[in-house]
């Protein structure tokens, strides 16, 4: 396989189980790769345009169709880079040997025809080379529009260093001077899923079983004729309320290998306003409402997994548990509930629905972040764990593999990318574009030191930080909290954690008014809110790269302050402590890099390699 021709973005996943020891006990040990959020971009598309084809790029001597850095070091992903680490995580998994490979969701940058199509090819390609089979399931990017819809993109790298256009349309963006294409308007369900039904989203005759939410779940009179012919998507729909209006619902369960059953659950939400379907990035706080049949189906699913002693392993786009380590009703306290995206925090009512309905392990992407979640209802008779995988397009880059090694136990392992080949393929076009910026006072100009980044690993954290001063402090936090907190020395925040509150409130209001008299001539340490990110995005892999002095500080420090009392009169001091309350919830979590989990006695336990 020629891997120059290749090179994708990733995948991710979301997963259930609910085990049988008389049918695990029987097998070998299974396993599947769970990549998510590729949000893959065609880097090097035929844009079949007359307008623009990309920009020559020296080091590949092709035309490259990449979006800026500039829009890159504003989005919570990257859009180009994420091509190459996809296919070095699918080359990873071919070294390993593992055939089955879960994507949940956001498998493209906007369901594009390009990308689509790219995705397609590079996934035929593995799975003729290596024998992988892939199950896909829908996120909020792909589709964008249950129809689809003209579409484009304002921000690709133009042949001089400035931002190119390229819209289905010159209405899309009538101000602009746009390059027409069709390659960049949202495809939407007809198109997505039959250009990749071979992948999960229709029958195959490699599979045991397959079915769909609007179909019985005749297993003993299983036909694949029978199954091809009811899985057209004109069967596979639900009215929208009663509005009249019908929506496809992507969801199936089907039986790759003797034993398992994979669970696709569609959590993609639409609503019409009267001229369009605006898509929503909610999840199941919203399907559980939009989409009751879901729950209905999942309980029957569920139950004849269990009669018949299937692993049934449920996956989808978005989150099933709280993925911030129970802090997140505090997150919303401090910073609010439109920050940080807590609108996609599933609630307890949520989760308990899905619990009850019989999902035990649920793998999600989403969120890009790295975490596990675990949900006891008051009974502990529904126990659910979320497992959250990274995206490969961000900060931590990593994929997770499961092993089901015996009847009750499973293996998880997060993967992360380090080395990631041709890596910094598009460097150079960067410098062009940042030495347009300078030349042009751009008021967007970024820290070209991003490209002295010695490896994938070190790219994405340098993406993280930039993003998080150029971005994240300015929108998310509170002025003075983040002032106070990239200015405080160590030593400041030992003796202000020892201080009563009236002592700590007069103590950070006059340390504040030095510091907003000195503001032009202070020099700011966003260590502790590096640190904070690291282990909100990272978990226990982020807490891995904290420094042993700064671990040192924190577990000097977090103890002392979560027990200091605030008031709401005490708005410096009670920030302060809030903060910290978060950062312990943040620090002290469940194992996420390398763990076990056993279903019969609801344990989890951290693996140390």
């Amino acid at each position: 396989m020629n891997k120059r021709l290749l090179y994708p973005a990733i995948l991710g996943t979301a997963f259930q189980m609910a085990f049988s020891p008389s049918l695990l006990a029987q097998t070998e040990t299974k396993q599947v790769a769970f990549l998510s959020d590729i949000h893959l971009q065609d880097v090097y598309a035929d844009l079949k345009s007359d307008d623009f084809q990309g920009v020559f790029n020296p080091a590949s001597g092709k035309y490259a169709t990449i979006r800026t850095m500039k829009s890159q070091i504003n989005s919570t992903r990257l859009f180009n880079e994420n091509y190459f680490a996809f296919i070095a995580a699918l080359e990873d998994i071919k070294r390993k040997g593992i055939q089955l490979v879960v994507l949940p969701g956001d498998f493209t940058d906007d369901g594009q025809p390009m990308n689509v199509l790219a995705l397609k090819k590079i996934l035929d390609e593995y799975a003729e080379d290596s024998g992988m089979r892939f199950f896909l399931t829908t996120g909020n990017h792909d589709p964008v529009k249950p129809f689809g819809a003209l579409a484009g993109k304002r921000d690709f790298l133009g042949t001089d260093g400035s931002e190119q256009a390229i819209a289905g349309a010159k209405s899309v963006f009538p101000s602009l001077d746009v390059a027409i294409s069709e390659q960049i308007n949202f495809w939407g369900y007809t198109e997505i899923t039959e250009t990749l039904g071979e992948f999960g989203f229709f029958p195959s005759e490699k599979d045991l079983f397959w079915a769909h939410p609007f179909q019985s779940l005749d297993v003993d009179n299983y036909d694949f004729k029978l199954a091809k012919g009811n899985s057209i998507l004109d069967k596979r729909v639900y009215e929208v309320g009663d509005s009249g209006l019908f929506l496809p619902d992507a969801s199936y369960v089907v039986e790759p290998v003797e034993g398992i059953w994979l669970l696709a659950l569609d959590g993609n939400v639409y609503t019409y306003n009267g001229s369009e379907w605006k898509g929503s990035s909610i999840g199941f706080n919203q399907a559980a409402f939009h989409k009751k049949h879901q729950l209905d189906w999942i309980k029957k699913v569920a139950a004849e997994a269990e009669k018949r002693g299937k692993a049934l392993i449920s996956f989808s786009h978005y989150p099933l548990v709280e993925f911030h380590n129970g802090a997140s009703g505090e997150m919303s306290s401090l910073f609010g509930g439109q920050k940080f995206q807590l609108e996609r925090v599933p609630s307890t009512e949520t989760t308990r629905q899905y619990a009850e309905a019989g999902v035990r392990t649920h793998f999600a992407g989403h969120m890009h972040i790295n975490d596990t979640g675990i949900y006891h209802d008051q009974t502990t008779t529904h126990t659910m764990y979320n497992i959250q995988v990274p995206s490969l397009a961000a900060f931590p880059p990593a994929y997770k593999t499961l092993k089901i090694t015996e009847a009750s136990t499973l293996e998880i392992e997060t993967i992360p990318l380090t080395e990631v080949e041709h890596m910094n393929e598009f460097f150079d076009l960067y410098r062009m574009e940042h030495r347009w910026l300078l030349e042009n006072q751009d008021p967007g100009i970024w820290d070209s030191s991003i490209l002295a980044s010695k490896d994938y690993l070190e790219y994405t954290r340098n993406h993280l930080l930039e993003l998080t001063k150029s971005r994240f402090i300015p929108s998310d936090w509170p002025e003075n909290l983040a002032i106070l907190l990239q200015h405080l020395t160590h030593s400041e925040l030992i003796n202000w954690s020892k201080m009563n509150e009236n002592e700590g409130e007069l103590f950070l209001s006059e340390k504040l008014k030095k510091l907003k008299i000195k503001s032009n001539k202070t020099t700011t340490n966003r260590t502790i809110i590096d640190d904070f990110y690291l282990l909100k995005n990272g978990d226990e892999f982020g807490k891995n790269m904290i420094p042993e002095d700064r671990i040192d500080f924190y577990e000097k420090l977090i103890p002392a302050v979560i027990q200091k009392d605030f008031t709401v009169a005490h708005r410096l001091n009670r920030e302060l402590v809030q903060f910290f309350g978060i950062f312990d919830k943040l620090y002290h979590s469940l194992p996420s890099e390398h763990f076990s989990i056993d279903l019969k006695n609801n344990t989890i336990k951290k693996i140390v390699d």
